[in-house]
């Protein structure tokens, strides 16, 4: 295991460990109080504690090499994982809703809201530090899966603070209708959130363009660009766990040999990782120049020209992602 997999790991294990401390202590809040706005605190920390588990097989498998069944490695548990949760806290909402309807329709009181105040407090404290913590070492190990759970905790600790300004109204007002009133809140706010962590997820693992992404790794490619980089088309690029795969047609002058090729296809590969940030694979198809690319061809004493050069084509995010067929497009209409 390398040195960013056992931070990641560690970063899981502790969101599991912190995540069940902080359930206990809002379910023992709830049992407390009987406030149906700490109840949809504790339903939206179960899912917590779920996720983590998710988290760590997600991070185990994650790190598991590329076999014969999974040439592209095992990153896309990561994705999984993160729609599990995203599900989960749809479901968390539900329930959370249901039970604040019934406290608005039958009514209740909450009792030893100081008590309530106290450990929903310190629990926050808790969640809002491991969040933190996990967006930090998921942003530093490239880790999409822990990104989203320290963004999900953080979501909780805002709704956490919503809950305790209701406890806080209802003890100095008397008001016992903010208590489902806080809780239908929070179900609408984490609905939201689980909702946006849904469509982040099933977005990896359709392999959803990343369009940032993307302008980086062309903005590489068209930084000092040597003589022999004539053209790009058809850059994609998609994530599998920590790891960036990639791969673009590359037009170069058709009479270089392999070794030419192979020394092009690696400073290609170099220039992508630098520019992502990640461990990347790029796989280079080599595209040999025609006659009507000389105008924009840089390559002195090139023994095949058919044309002066006149100026080079920008390459620019359009241009480095066309398809074959908008390539062949271009060239009849001579935008080439």
């Amino acid at each position: 295991m390398d040195l960013a997999h056992d931070a990641r790991l560690s970063a899981g294990r502790l969101s599991l460990a912190v995540g069940t401390l902080v359930f206990a202590a809002k379910i023992a809040a709830w049992i407390a109080t009987g406030s149906v706005a700490v109840f949809s605190d504790a339903m939206e920390s179960i899912v917590n504690v779920v996720a983590a588990l998710l988290l760590v097989w997600s991070l185990r498998m994650a790190a598991q090499p590329a076999d014969r069944d999974h040439p592209y490695g095992h990153g896309k548990a990561e994705f999984l994982s993160a729609a599990v949760e995203g599900a989960l806290i749809i479901v968390a909402a539900l329930l959370i809703t249901v039970q604040a309807v019934r406290e608005l329709v039958l009514g209740g009181v909450p009792q030893r809201l100081d008590a309530g105040l106290v450990l929903v407090a310190g629990a926050s404290l808790l969640n809002g530090a491991l969040g933190l913590r996990l967006l930090s070492v998921g942003k530093r190990t490239g880790s999409l899966a822990l990104v989203a759970d320290g963004r999900h905790i953080l979501t909780d600790v805002w709704t956490s603070a919503g809950v305790l300004v209701g406890l806080l109204g209802v003890q100095l007002t008397g008001w016992v209708w903010l208590d489902p009133a806080v809780a239908l809140a929070v179900a609408a706010n984490i609905v939201r959130e689980g909702w946006r962590l849904l469509q982040r997820a099933v977005g990896g693992l359709m392999d959803e363009a990343d369009v940032a992404l993307l302008e980086k790794l062309a903005a590489a490619l068209r930084a000092e660009r040597p003589p022999e980089w004539i053209d790009v088309h058809g850059l994609r690029a998609w994530r599998s766990g920590a790891e960036l795969h990639a791969d673009l047609h590359l037009v170069v002058p058709r009479y270089l040999d392999a070794e030419r090729l192979h020394r092009i296809a690696e400073a290609v590969e170099e220039r992508l990782r630098e520019a992502s940030g990640f461990p990347t694979e790029a796989v280079v198809h080599f595209d040999p120049c025609r006659p009507h690319e000389c105008p924009h061809c840089e390559m002195r004493a090139c023994p095949v020209r058919g044309a002066p050069f006149a100026a080079r084509r920008p390459l620019t995010l359009r241009r480095a992602t066309r398809a074959d067929a908008d390539v062949e497009e271009d060239r009849r209409a001579g935008l080439v």
